[in-house]
């Protein structure tokens, strides 16, 4: 009788670990699927997000430099941009007769007509050709506001 006591306790110990086991297992599969499903999400999102980087170079040796997200669903302008990275912080007219801004002041530094600095904008380091507002942007652009003389 002491043989089949000991085999029921084998078999009670067996089915308590195999059970233990059990579960963890589908606990862990559980969490893997979950967190596969979040990675998709967070895939399918990502592609429809894209960076553009702004910096402000105020010709004196300082810099801004901001990342900005956009959705590329969306159409997005060097204006947009810049409205993002610096929080607002520019001041700019609206020309009927092109249809477009002429920024005139960022983070308070003003166009000076005395001394011909004025603020331009490059975008991969080509100074463009349209204002900021018709300037659209892509994916990893980089839009530089130079404050310089003209």
């Amino acid at each position: 009788m002491d043989k089949l006591k000991l085999l029921v306790i084998v078999l009670i110990l067996w089915a308590t670990f195999a059970s233990v086991f059990a579960a963890s297992y589908f606990n862990r599969v559980e969490l893997l699927e979950k967190e596969v499903s979040s990675l998709k999400v967070f895939k399918e999102a990502s592609l429809k997000n894209a960076t553009v980087v702004v910096v402000v170079n105020f010709g004196n040796g300082t810099v801004f430099a901001k990342a900005v997200h956009y959705n590329l669903d969306t159409t997005f302008s060097v204006l947009n941009a810049t409205l993002y990275a610096v929080n607002e912080k520019i001041e700019y007219t609206y020309s009927e007769k092109f249809g477009d801004v002429f920024v005139t002041k960022i983070f308070g530094v003003e166009n000076d007509v005395n001394t011909s600095r004025y603020w331009m904008f490059y975008v991969n380091g080509e100074l463009s050709q349209t204002g900021a507002l018709k300037t659209k942007v892509f994916h990893n652009d980089v839009i530089e506001w130079r404050y310089e003389k003209f």
